[in-house]
Order: C-alpha cells, then structure tokens, then sequence
C-alpha cells in the first residue's frame, strides 16, 4: 500500500505543470490515492501526541505558539495506539527516503541549481556542488486557531518545502499557504525572517482543500505565508516534508 502510494504521488507531482509567478511552485489535488488518502483521515493523531514546534529547538523563540508537530522519533514515546504508530512509522519511511527526495531536484532544478551556484560558505563548506549531501525531514504539524505566518523565504538551508494538506473536508478551504510580492518588488531576502503583513502583496492562497499539496523551492523570492485564522475552531492539519542542505562538518 505504501510503496503504491508513493508511485502515485511522484505520479501527479511529475506530470503536474510548475507555476512560475510570483515563484516557482506546485500545487497538486488528489495527490495521494483515495483510498489511501481516507487510511491518513482514519488514523490522525490526538492533539496530545503533539508538542509546541516553538519548544523543540528547530525555531526561534519567536515563532508561532499555534504550531504543533510530531516527528519520526516521538512516535514510539508520544503515540499509545499501535495501529496508527505503525501507520504513521510506514508513512515517514516511504515518503522520507533519497527516492522522493530526488523527485524535487527534477521538478525544481533550475531554481535548485541557481540557489547552489550562490550558496555561502557556511553552507558550501568550500565543497564542490555536486558533492553537497542532502538531508530529509519529514513530520506532522497541526496549526491551531491563533497561528499566522508573516511572509518568510525561509532559512538557506531549506532546499524544498513540501506541504501535504490533510483535513477532513473543504470547510476550512481558505486555510491554505499563501504566496506574496513585496510592495518594493526590488526587495528579497536572504536571512528567511518573517516579515509584516502590509509590506506585502497576496498573490494567492493554495486551497486547504483535502488531499492536496504545495511544494516550492527555496530562494530569495520564495514569499510564502499562512493569513490570520480568525474562525474560532480553525485547525489545520499538514505533513510536511523538507529537503535540506546537510551543513559541512565544522572539523573538516
């Protein structure tokens, strides 16, 4: 089942046209099979399971207390029901591994290979660019009420960003990503800092619409963000996987 589901998805993300403005990205429906896609709905996760992404040490302290997330390595200790901890283990392996990973350098690979031709020291290493090893990340986020995301690029590490959306329905469909312009259309940014609102235009917000998923890659452009939620019971519920640059080994 897992492998079948893996196929489909590289399936519909590599026949699936890019959108080039306001920077290249991919928005995908029926990206899993539906059976599969109704297996995911069957064994989310309870809330408990989850921990404050802004307590884990992979942002900073001024991040989102909205944002919660589990990964590969808190199942065994954070999840107590075995079907959906094996559920769940299963998913990270197959949509973890250097196989979908490579899928995004071909979908992305002009973009991917302009990032690289400029990539500071501290993430080069002086280490030729082909010979730069990637990383994947790969884990669960559930955004509740008060969660907002100022435009960001996101930090130069990130490669590509992939967001598969999970809810149960489309009664939350505006919930979706969004992508932006800066008002100065000169400006970019290189440090992946989150920016006020109003210095931005929207361009678009993807769809949060069940079964679906964004991708983009990196750059100085990449503005991406999530509006206000301002419903009382918003949720929204992600897995989200990361290809990374895996930083030089400082004793090298």
């Amino acid at each position: 089942m897992f492998s079948a589901a893996k196929l489909h998805v590289m399936y519909q993300v590599l026949n699936a046209p890019v959108r080039r403005f306001p920077f290249p990205h991919l928005y995908v429906e029926n990206v899993f099979p539906a059976d599969f896609y109704a297996e995911i709905r069957r064994n989310m996760i309870e809330d408990e399971a989850y921990s404050r992404l802004v307590d884990s040490g992979r942002v900073g302290k001024g991040y989102s207390g909205a944002r919660f997330s589990l990964f590969p390595e808190e199942l065994e200790q954070n999840v107590a029901d075995t079907a959906k901890k094996q559920f769940w283990k299963s998913v990270f392996e197959t949509f973890g591994n250097a196989e979908f990973g490579q899928i995004w350098l071909s979908v992305f690979g002009p973009t991917i290979n302009e990032k690289f031709k400029t990539l500071p020291k501290a993430l080069s290493g002086d280490r030729p660019v082909n010979e730069i090893p990637l990383l994947n990340e790969i884990f669960l986020m559930r955004d509740r009420t008060t969660y907002s995301l100022g435009p960001h690029t996101d930090t130069p590490r990130k490669v590509v960003s992939v967001l598969f959306y999970l809810p149960p329905d489309e009664a939350m469909i505006d919930l979706g990503t969004s992508v932006y312009v800066p008002k100065d259309r000169r400006f970019v940014c290189q440090t992946g800092r989150h920016h006020a609102f109003e210095l931005f235009d929207l361009v678009a917000t993807m769809p949060y619409k069940p079964n679906s998923m964004i991708a983009f890659p990196q750059s100085p452009r990449s503005f991406h963000g999530v509006e206000p939620l301002e419903k009382a019971d918003a949720l929204r519920d992600l897995l989200l996987f990361d290809l990374k640059i895996q930083p030089p080994d400082p004793a090298a």
